[in-house]
């Protein structure tokens, strides 16, 4: 009984560190709700765990979910277990589709499905690179 007690308190631990507990805000104007980040988190996992990719829209090559090299010093590596995932944080009721603008700001998370960070290409001190958003 107290080792079914403790499997349940751990995985309720594990549920709740999965998702941010705030809004973020990417530098972009507004916050972005936490049902956003996580309707994009859940979203780019499945398309992960199935092994399936979708295209941005526009003028980008870029398909996601894609691995995230981890390169800009964010200390994201500390936060999760490799390999990460990036996928594109849209605002709104709709997770990132097919032929959507995958725009600036980005999810990471790891294989388990577990929210690592909030990421932008907005203010990033060299084009391409990221920054990590704030708790808003």
């Amino acid at each position: 009984m107290v080792k079914q007690l403790f499997l349940v308190l751990a995985a309720a631990i594990c549920i709740a560190s999965a998702n941010p507990t705030t809004d973020v805000n990417c530098y972009s104007g507004r916050p972005i709700k936490k049902s956003s980040v996580d309707l994009n988190v859940n979203e780019g996992h499945r398309l992960q765990q199935l092994g399936q990719t979708v295209p941005a829209g526009g003028r980008s090559r870029a398909t996601y979910p894609h691995l995230y090299g981890g390169g800009d010093g964010l200390g994201i590596a500390t936060d999760c277990n490799w390999p990460l995932y990036e996928f594109p944080l849209i605002r709104g009721d709709k997770p990132f589709r097919s032929g959507d603008n995958s725009g600036q700001d980005r999810v990471v998370f790891d294989t388990q499905g577990i929210y690592c960070a909030s990421i932008t290409h907005t203010n990033a001190p060299i084009a391409g690179g990221f920054v990590r958003c704030a708790k808003a």
